[in-house]
């Protein structure tokens, strides 16, 4: 959790922030929820190319990188579900959902500085933002309503460079940004190129249109998990050739993305206690990826929409809607010859539809206590697999022990339909048997907030069935199981200390005990062990210290406990500890600063290739890297 204060520290409190999360208006305080808050500034507070530093300072998430571009997400849970990309966490740009009827989220296309909130919701949301047993990410942008241009250049010491231009007039929004940077590793450069429009405006007292459109494109490429030997003899190296297979490199290993959409939304407020919120996206994404293997040509047509009708007086609100989104999903295999296409080895066609029917309500029973009561029923229809419906409900209650302290007990059922890329994995073979994920999750919340300190103790635990993982064939291709039961229980605390009235102390702790409770494959009980992927133990801290009126110098600290690599917890990753820091000068329409990343140059993995065939599991990280940055508005 963030407790976001204002662009500067230098206030006599510390201030809490109000966002519109589960259809309602709440801060981390007052939500029955497990939520965090980051602001422009939180989202930007050491890179201004990548979520990884940001969002791995919160409790209960881990974001990881492969190489730069290819991101795993994971909220209170493993990304044993991915081997790149984001499977069980629905994401959501002004309430329009990024994540498309496949259950993917290209999260490589969005840059940090593109938005000015980011909401976090850990733990299922019991359907009423889809499926998803991970959490959810509330993604969003300013309304553009003052007169505003920001330019900005980022140069990095690794070779990159980025440029964006923000013009915001009137409602009207258009955001720019190009970005190049080579890889700390062969084989891993990126680029990539954005620009989208957005227009918010009134119309009348009582209603508002918002209109989203974009076009982006990344190009990354994908060095290839190495060896413990190969990782210790050149960390630097993109995966060399072995067996049959040519080296990373030869095949020019790449993931390519285009993508077009756009999105229109209408709120209107009928009367003081009725209002409604609609919105309809459509979203194309043109896909290209050359493998060490194959190379894979994709064309996804996505289209959603999401209505709900509002009701709200001093004691009671109640929301209820109906999302759907379906997909036609075009996908050809061919061989790769040395980066180009060849014989045609099998086309696979499909659509995909889901849909979640939901109803929350939320009662004020007095000062003291409130009730939380939700549901949704959750259907997804594929060719390939049955089609299942699953209800899913939400029960809350807080407690308001005294106005600055409150506690929350919640019970609330989260499931996760496998994806596109799960059903229809690199091997090329459908799995017609692959089920959706279900469970239940139990915690209780304490809270508090004063003049100098706000905390966040959460206790949950996730009883997790038909959990789906990722196994490899003989030749390196994935494909997916069910693997009967997990269980996943966690402690998670944030504070901010208000030490001084220029310093400031963010701290987040993460303890997660998650094992397999009935696994077992191929002769081989895995029931008890670790569940691969994650790590036992996170530590954040960020210490924000106001040198002078506009000076600013931020340190940050991660460590990370070791990490399973592998089902049968016989390989793992050791634990890291990270340093990074950002000194930055503000004043007037003037922001200059210079960055520092993995100051001890350490050589560690951020995000492995987990269950890998021959111990390819190490994707080394970028070493000691600076980054020199300017940004200058014109009001």
């Amino acid at each position: 959790m963030s407790f976001s204060a204002d662009s500067t520290i230098k206030t006599t409190e510390l201030n809490e922030v109000v966002v519109r999360v589960f259809e309602q208006k709440k801060s981390t305080f007052s939500s029955p929820d497990a939520i965090a808050i980051l602001n422009a500034q939180d989202l930007t507070r050491t890179n201004n190319t990548s979520f990884v530093t940001s969002l791995n300072m919160q409790a209960g998430v881990r974001m990881e990188e492969r190489s730069p571009g290819s991101y795993r997400m994971a909220i209170r849970g493993s990304a044993l579900r991915a081997p790149f990309g984001v499977r069980n966490v629905k994401v959501y740009w002004n309430q329009m959902p990024l994540t498309d009827a496949g259950n993917n989220t290209y999260l490589a296309l969005i840059d940090p500085d593109f938005f000015n909130e980011l909401t976090i919701i850990k733990g299922p949301s019991g359907g009423l933002y889809g499926a998803g047993t991970g959490g959810v990410m509330l993604f969003n942008t300013p309304s553009a309503t003052q007169k505003k241009i920001v330019h900005q250049q980022v140069a990095n010491s690794l070779g990159g460079y980025k440029q964006s231009w923000d013009l915001q007039t009137n409602g009207h929004r258009v955001y720019a940004s190009y970005w190049n940077q080579e890889g700390y590793r062969k084989q891993s450069d990126i680029n990539k190129q954005w620009i989208s429009y957005e227009y918010h405006k009134e119309l009348g007292r009582n209603t508002q249109l918002d209109l989203i459109t974009y076009l982006g494109r990344v190009t990354y490429q994908t060095p290839g998990g190495l060896t413990l030997k190969q990782f210790q003899t050149d960390p630097r190296q993109a995966r060399p050739a072995a067996g049959p297979f040519l080296s990373a490199a030869d095949q020019k290993a790449t993931f390519r993305l285009q993508t077009l959409g756009v999105g229109v939304q209408l709120t209107s407020r009928w009367n003081e206690n009725w209002s409604a919120t609609s919105n309809r996206s459509a979203q194309l994404n043109l896909i290209e990826n050359p493998t060490i293997r194959n190379y894979e040509i994709r064309k996804e047509l996505n289209f959603s929409s999401r209505n709900v009708i509002h009701f709200k007086n001093d004691d009671l609100s109640v929301d209820g809607g109906l999302e759907f989104q379906t997909g036609i999903f075009d996908s050809q295999t061919f061989g790769n010859k040395k980066g180009t296409k060849d014989t045609l080895q099998f086309t696979q066609n499909t659509t995909l539809q889901n849909a979640s029917l939901f109803l929350q309500g939320e009662y004020k029973i007095n000062n003291s206590w409130n009730v939380t009561l939700a549901g949704s029923y959750n259907q997804f229809w594929t060719e390939f697999i049955g089609n299942e419906g699953i209800f899913s409900p939400r029960i809350a209650l807080l407690h308001n022990i005294t106005p600055r302290q409150n506690l929350v007990v919640k019970v609330v059922h989260g499931y996760s339909p496998p994806s596109l890329g799960e059903i229809r994995p690199s091997t090329g073979i459908i799995n017609r048997s692959l089920r959706a994920e279900k469970g239940w999750n139990k915690e209780v919340s304490w809270r508090g907030k004063s003049k100098f300190l706000q905390w966040n103790l959460s206790v949950y635990q996730f009883d997790l069935n038909e959990t789906i993982v990722i196994r490899r064939a003989a030749d390196g291709s994935e494909y997916f199981d069910n693997v009967g039961k997990t269980r996943q229980q966690g402690i998670e605390l944030s504070h901010v200390w208000k030490i001084g009235q220029n310093l400031e102390l963010t701290n987040a702790e993460t303890i997660q005990n998650f094992r397999f409770v009935n696994y077992q494959i191929a002769g081989k009980n895995f029931s008890g062990n670790r569940l691969t992927g994650t790590s036992p133990f996170q530590h954040a801290s960020t210490v924000s210290y106001a040198i002078s009126q506009w000076i600013r110098w931020h340190i940050q600290y991660t460590y990370t406990d070791k990490i399973y690599l592998n089902d049968a917890n016989t390989d793992q990753l050791p634990a890291v500890h990270l340093w990074n820091s950002k000194v930055e000068y503000q004043r007037g329409k003037w922001n200059v600063w210079l960055s520092a990343e993995n100051i001890g140059d350490t050589m560690y993995t951020s995000g492995p290739d987990l269950n890998a065939l021959g111990g390819r599991y190490y994707n080394t990280s970028a070493g000691r890297n600076f980054s020199l940055g300017l940004r200058i508005t014109f009001n």
